[in-house]
Order: C-alpha cells, then structure tokens, then sequence
C-alpha cells in the first residue's frame, strides 16, 4: 500500500428519477462511469477513452460522455445505454474539439427539456474558436447557432424550450452571458461589457424569465445574484468571498451555494420563497465547490431534493455524500480512501508578505517527526493554472513527501483564484514579475518556520507550476537544492506560439503578444530557457508525449539546453500520456518525484 492506493472520484450526476447516480471513477485504470445506486457495489460502463464529463438524457435512458481517446484532448462526443453499454458516437472527428459546458468544469446541461435537442460546442469551422451547435436527436440535423469570434459555450435551454443561454470564455477573468432565440436565430448579449467581470451561469428561473449566477459585476468577490433577461440584477448573497458555484433543485423551490473561505467550502442553501440562508454543518470541513465546478466539485439536487455532494478533504480522500438539507444530515456514499497506509497530514495556513507588500496565502504541511531539533527540508510545490488555488484536499505526493520527512508548502501566489478578481488578475501580463517575488517570499517565510530547515529547499510545479519551478531555479538559484518540472513551459514566446487552437485569441491580454518588440523583450528576459546558464541545482524534467496544453517540446529544449551547459538534468517523457497524470504511471510518477527530492534535499 502507499498514498496513490486510492480511487478517484468527480463529476457525480443524479439521476433524473433519483434512485441512481453516475460518477466518473478510476478504479479500472482510467476515467470512466460508474453507476452507483447506495447501498449496492458500483457498476462499470466501460466507454472508449478516459471520460471528462457524464450527463443524464432527461429521460434516463443515456448517458452523454465527453471523451478523450489518446490525451491529446480532441474531445468527442457519444451517447451510451447504461443497461447494455452501447456506445452511440454523435461526435467523433478527427482533430475536432467538443465541449458540453466549460472546458475542464462541470456545468452545462447540453439537453433540452425535453430530451429531443442537444447542444455542444465545437471548433470543426475554425480551430482557433467554439461555435455553439444545436443537434436534432431524432433527425440528426444539426446547426450553427452562435458562429463564434472566441470561446462560445452552451450552459442550458431554458425551461419553455425557446432561448439557449451561452457563454462567451475569454479569459478566467472575462466572460459574457448571452441569450439564442431558438426561433429566430437572435442572439443578445446578457451582461454590460463594463470592464473585465466574471459571470458564472448557475441554473434558469423556472419561468424562464431569467438566470440564478455568480458574479463580479461590480464587485472583487462573486457574489450570487438573478439576472432578468431584461437587465436586472438583485443580489442573494454577497460575502467578502467568492461565492464559487450553486445549484437550484429540480422543482426550484430549493436554492444551495458554496462560499470560499480561505480554500474551504462554506455550504449554504435556502427555499427560494422567502427562505432564509442556512448554513449546512452535516459534512467534514473540506472543499465541496469550485469555479465552474472545476475537477468535478460542483452541487447537485436530486429529484427528491437532496443535495449530492463531492466532498474534498485535507485529512481524507474526496468522497461523494448525501445531504438531506432540512435536517442538516449526511450520509457518505463512497469510501475512496479505504486502502491509503495511514493518517493524512493536513496542512496549516501560513502567510507570507511579497516585496510589494502583496499577502500571500500559502498551506504548510509539517512531517510528523519534524522539530526545532530535528528539521526538515522543504518543498514548495506550485500550482498549475496560473488561475487555480492550493486548497486543502488530498495529495498522494504531498502526502508521499511528508512520509519521507520532507514538509511541503503550496502557495497561492498572485493570480490565485479564490482571493478576488483584483488578486487573481495581478498575474496577467506578469509571468515571472510579481509572482516570482511572491515565490521569494514564500521561501524566505519558511526561514522563521522552527521545524524547517531554509537551507534545503526543492521547488516543484506542474504546467503553469512547471514554469513558475523552472523560473525558481534559474532566477532564484540560490534558494533551491532540487527542483521538478512536469509539463511546464521553459520559453513563453514559443509556448503561446504552441497554444492549443482555442487558447490562442487569449494570449495577448493573458501572457503578452508574441509580435509585439516590447513584449517580446520582457517574455525573453523571464523565460528559464534564456537563464539556463544560472542554474545550479539538479532539475528533473517530466512530460507527456502526447501534451497539447503545453508542447512537450519545452521540456526537450530545457533539458537539452541544460545537458549543453553541463548542469545536473534528467528528462523522462511518458509516451500516450496528455497534460495530466493518468492512474498507470501514478504511482511510478510519485515515486519518481520523490526520490528526487529525498536523494537531493536529504
């Protein structure tokens, strides 16, 4: 046994009679449904592929499934028949990208009322941009009802069947709410293009008469509000904190949201007729929302009005529940951690001050036997995004590092989301400015840690935490003993000029402009690639071969680079693997990261 012993959960979906649920799961090696009625052992619908979304037809008779069939993320599109496993493609392209919602999240509902019509995005027209598409179930028919200049994504048909309502994704930062009139072919923008605001569609009024969302709109938090189809916004709770996701029963008589309070979720709910919010205390303190229900962690009402919960944890694996909000009781469905070797070491909340005086929120997870006697070392591990957050939820390789004596931080450096719009908009422009200072500062806290031991300090990272590493090691030299990169970009301007399609009408605004004299200067100045020569610590150097996200070619130059130069590298590409891990090389990749460390910081 050791900490990868674990199932993966995410993206649980009620059933529309409510006496099942489906959920995707890894226990057969790679993403896929499992259907789960409680009290019963799990069953498996085997698809094609590892599964990123699972969604219910109206009626309960399919399953759509949003799959990935070589981690190269040219998502396709199938309906499958969760009694026999018949798998039905409705998409299936090659080099085209589906979407039934926001990439990587868990919202959207892709069928009308009435199951006959579905919608999706797709970048088949022009591979730089979504079109939104209505398909004809019965038919096949389908037509373009958004042609889209950027990311379109359909969110829901409205109950009376007659308006679509879209999302225009340009940045984390940046979206528009917009109406399709099913009939005429109007589309109408939603929300004031006032500035840069977040609008995150939630669910339709039952009358159609408007939406339930979270929101920005003049303010730094998102905060839940309803917005008429006229305009009007009447806020329903507006904390000094981001209001992550909600969920609305199928009746719409029942309201629930989740605050974000320093990475934990705050779980509230409410009648939608004069009810008064009501906080739900039931559940462990854990992380049961994020933006756009990322990774799975979005609120789900089931038919009968109970809320179905994927419940993270800092002292346990992520588990689905039961809540029955009335009584403020909850049952636990899953038991995904059953075989990890030990107790999970939870992480405190530290804070470091940045050279511009900025507050950086940051977890410290402490060994068991780490003392001012007998110190540890430390890694700092960065998280990927940059628009993402370290929260408190379970990590094999947190967990894997702490058992070797080794502690861990994960800061939420500028352009952390979870700490307001303001906060998370300081990165953009800005990679490896004012985030490599906040990094500084995160190393310079641990010298007045008493257990640890500042002089032995690794830096790791995954994507954007691939680079923020590399940049560590190459611009702060003197700060790190060992580092690991896994998938990150070593030279920016030829990572935006590699962006995948749809990414690339952001990079601008989000990184800076690859044609641009000025731009090109400071890109060049801040990527690891151009201060290899600084390095000194031994760097391990990890991709996927199959990486759209980020080309596994900015791996292979900084590795090269770097073995020119005489620096201590070693690089390892995993053939048939994406952006991401997968359950076959999970534990291999842990063990790896590691031994690194334990080698070279201990």
């Amino acid at each position: 046994m050791d900490w990868t012993d674990f199932e993966w959960v995410a993206g649980a979906e009620p059933s529309p009679a409510g006496e099942t649920l489906v959920y995707l799961g890894d226990a057969s090696g790679r993403r896929q449904p499992w259907l789960l009625t409680p009290g019963r052992t799990p069953r498996h619908v085997e698809v094609p592929g590892s599964v990123g979304r699972c969604v219910w037809r109206p009626d309960g008779t399919r399953l759509l499934v949003l799959t990935d069939l070589d981690g190269g993320e040219d998502h396709r599109l199938a309906e499958v028949d969760p009694g026999t496993g018949d798998v039905r493609w409705l998409v299936a392209e090659e080099g085209v990208r589906c979407e039934i919602g926001t990439p990587y999240g868990s919202d959207g509902r892709p069928y009308s009322p009435d199951g006959t019509l579905l919608a999706y995005a797709s970048n088949a027209r022009d591979r730089e941009v979504f079109d939104v598409r209505v398909r004809d179930l019965g038919t096949g028919e389908e037509r373009i009802v958004v042609r889209g200049d950027d990311r379109y994504l359909p969110i829901a048909f409205s109950p009376d069947g007659r308006l679509l309502l879209v999302l225009r994704l340009h940045q984390n930062t940046e979206q528009d709410l917009f109406t399709c009139d099913l009939a005429t072919g109007d589309v109408r923008l939603l929300t004031p293009r006032d500035g840069p605001a977040k609008h995150h569609p939630v669910a339709w009024l039952p009358d159609s008469s408007g939406v339930y969302l979270c929101t920005t709109r003049g303010r730094d938090f998102l905060g839940l509000a309803v917005l008429s189809l006229d305009g009007g916004l009447t806020w329903l709770d507006t904390p000094e904190a981001d209001v992550e996701g909600a969920a609305l029963s199928p009746d719409g008589t029942r309201l629930a949201w989740g605050v974000n309070e320093g990475g934990y979720t705050r779980l509230r709910w409410m009648d939608v007729a004069g009810g008064t919010p009501r906080d739900v205390t039931a559940l462990p303190r854990g992380v049961a929302v994020a933006e756009f229900g990322f990774d799975g962690y979005a609120l789900r009402f089931t038919a009968t009005g109970d809320l179905l919960v994927q419940l993270g944890r800092p002292d346990a694996a992520t588990d689905l529940y039961l809540v029955d909000p009335h009584r403020d009781v909850a049952r636990r469905l899953t038991d995904c951690g059953a075989r990890l070797p030990g107790p999970i070491v939870p992480p405190t909340v530290v804070h470091a001050t940045s050279a511009d005086g900025e507050t950086v929120p940051c977890l410290l997870y402490r060994p068991p036997r780490a003392s001012a006697d007998r110190r540890a070392p430390v890694v700092v591990t960065v998280h990927g995004g940059p628009e993402f957050q370290a929260r408190p939820l379970f990590d094999p390789l947190v967990q894997t590092l702490v058992a070797h004596g080794i502690g861990v931080l994960a800061p939420n450096v500028r352009g952390s989301s979870g700490y307001g719009l303001r906060y998370q908009r300081l990165i953009y422009r800005d990679w490896g400015g004012g985030d490599l200072a906040d990094l500084d500062a995160a190393a310079r806290l641990l010298e007045d840690v008493p257990w640890a031991d500042a002089s032995r300090l690794g830096v790791h990272g995954a994507s954007y935490g691939g680079f923020a590493a590399l940049t560590c090691l190459t611009r702060l030299p003197h700060r790190w003993r060992a580092g690991v990169s896994e998938c990150g970009p070593s030279d920016l301007l030829s990572d935006i000029r590699t962006f995948p399609p749809t990414w690339r009408k952001r990079a601008v605004d989000w990184i800076g402009d690859p044609d641009d004299p000025a731009d090109v200067a400071v890109l060049t100045e801040r990527s690891p690639l151009g201060n290899a020569h600084r390095l000194t610590a031994p760097v391990l150097v990890l991709h996927g071969e199959n990486d759209t996200r980020v080309d596994p070619a900015e791996s292979e130059r900084m590795y090269r680079t770097l073995r020119d130069l005489g620096k201590p590298a070693r690089l390892v590409l995993h053939p048939g693997v994406g952006h991401e891990w997968t359950r076959a090389g999970l534990a291999d990749t842990v063990s790896l990261i590691a031994s690194w460390f334990t080698t070279h910081l201990r």
